[in-house]
C-alpha cells in the first residue's frame, strides 16, 4: 500500500518529464525534495499499481486537460490541501513501531 507522498511521485512518473516538471515548478523547494525522495525508492509500477494510482487521482478530480496549477490542486488533496510533505510518511513510520 503506497502512502500519498509515493502516491504523488508515481502519479507525476506516470504523467512524463514535461507534465511533471511543470507541476513541479508550481511547488516550494521542500514539496520537490519530498518527492524527490520517494522517485529513487520506486520499484514496483506495474500495472495494476498505476492504475490504482490513477483511479484514485480521478477521483479526486483530475482530468488530463488540467493545467498544471489545477493539477497540483489536485495532488494536494491528498495531504488535505496542504503543501505535499513527508509528515505522512513520519506517522506511517511510527505507527509501524
Amino acid at each position: 500500500m503506497l502512502n500519498p507522498l509515493q502516491k504523488v511521485a508515481v502519479f507525476l512518473f506516470m504523467i512524463g518529464l514535461e507534465k511533471g516538471r511543470k507541476i513541479m515548478d508550481l511547488m516550494d523547494s521542500a514539496e520537490i525534495k519530498n518527492i524527490f525522495s520517494e522517485f529513487g525508492k520506486l520499484s514496483d509500477l506495474s500495472p495494476d499499481v498505476q492504475a490504482s494510482v490513477w483511479y484514485e487521482f480521478a477521483q479526486l478530480g483530475y482530468e488530463a486537460e488540467m493545467n498544471s496549477a489545477e493539477t497540483l490542486y489536485v495532488l494536494r488533496q491528498l495531504f488535505n490541501g496542504g503543501k505535499i510533505s513527508d509528515k505522512e510518511k513520519i506517522s506511517y513510520r511510527k505507527n509501524r513501531r
